[in-house]
């Protein structure tokens, strides 16, 4: 994957959370225009769509403005959304024109600040973007309003992504952490500070970001297989198979998934893994080696009552009879299947009640001291 389709991804999935509809259409259409590769993971036609539909609507909205802005010249609003319409339109030198003016009329115009940073940005420009998104976060500074506090996330979220491309990783994170403070479920603020912590050797910091982000947007394809990615370098393979498996079911059309799970081979062979583990007493290794095999292939009935099997030698009744509950959705009609959850079910119970029985003697036995 290539940090442009990633980078391109993660702007596109952009909530501007109606600021104004100068900063909506800014975010939703002049974003979108920043990097302009296509992601791997298949967002790039609705992607497409959306930005048309939204250019449309800019050069409506352009043209309306056009003659406010003759009957009010010095108007600076009318000047920031006549420049953020054309802009949107991909007309970056006359929304730049706009922008300005509008500054001339109020020099501390946050939105216009913030606008010419965004457009910068789709000119690629990244170094006159920073210092306007500098600009914003300066304007800003002690602010307690909504809005500009919503400008300052994304200055600083803008801020993070040209640090990261520019390799200065420490900045990113400093400048993405900042943007959490502000808005603390942005999933694709969390997962450009994954990029950031990896680059500077903190995995573990990373993983952490990516389950945060995950936890607010489950279905944020590329931060699963990021995830898998990061699981893989510290060799655990049972959560990279996991998170890979994910990545594949959100975006099956997506071909890293796919490949990442295609490297671990048939799941076949790690139920074989798994036999060999037990038959030789090794039950740590057969769980690894069946959790793999589950991920590469849900819908693996040999693998699922062989995770059962090992489940109950190893004591764990109760997580047994759930897998053998996941074997029947696969095949409903297996009689060995049948079999185990009408042995097992009886005992799960009495183990049940023996386990409550001994924690109510417990609470008792504490209660009399």
């Amino acid at each position: 994957m290539t940090d442009a389709s990633v980078e391109n991804e993660s702007i596109s999935r952009r909530r501007d959370g109606g600021i104004n509809v100068w900063l909506n259409i800014a975010l939703a259409v002049l974003v979108l225009c920043i990097l302009g590769a296509a992601s791997f993971f298949g967002y790039s036609v609705y992607r497409d769509r959306q930005a048309n539909e939204a250019t449309t609507a800019a050069g409506r909205l352009a043209a309306t403005l056009q003659g406010q802005v003759r009957q009010n010249p010095n108007d600076a609003v009318l000047r920031v959304r006549l420049g953020e319409a054309l802009g949107g339109m991909g007309k970056y030198s006359e929304a730049t024109a706009q922008l300005n003016a509008a500054l001339k009329i109020d020099p501390k115009h946050v939105g216009a600040h913030l606008d010419l940073g965004l457009v910068a940005l789709a000119a690629e420009n990244p170094v006159a973007a920073e210092s306007y998104f500098k600009k914003v976060v300066e304007l800003t500074d002690a602010s307690q309003y909504s809005a500009l506090n919503q400008s300052r996330e994304v200055a600083l979220y803008n801020l993070g992504l040209i640090a990261i491309e520019q390799k200065r990783y420490e900045d990113a994170a400093g400048y993405l952490k900042a943007a959490l403070v502000i808005r603390k479920d942005a999933s694709d603020t969390y997962y450009q500070l994954a990029k950031a912590l990896q680059a500077m050797g903190e995995v573990d910091g990373a993983i952490h970001q990516l389950e945060i982000g995950i936890q607010f947007d489950p279905g944020f394809a590329e931060a699963h297989y990021f995830l898998g990615e990061l699981y893989k370098q510290k060799n655990d393979d049972v959560n990279a198979t996991y998170q890979f498996a994910k990545a594949a079911e959100l975006s099956p059309e997506a071909d890293p998934p796919r490949e990442a799970l295609d490297a671990y081979g048939p799941a076949a062979k790690w139920v074989e893994k798994a036999r060999a583990a037990l038959a030789s007493g090794a039950q740590s290794d057969a769980v690894t080696a069946i959790l793999i095999a589950r991920n590469l292939e849900p819908k693996n009935l040999v693998a699922a009552k062989l995770h059962a099997e090992i489940l109950v030698q190893t004591g764990k009744l109760k997580d047994a009879l759930d897998v053998y509950g996941q074997a029947a959705a696969i095949n409903p009609d297996d009689a060995d299947v049948k079999a185990q959850i009408k042995a097992l079910t009886p005992q799960v119970a009495a183990q049940a009640k023996a386990e409550a029985a001994a924690a109510a003697a417990a609470q008792k036995k504490k209660a009399k001291k």
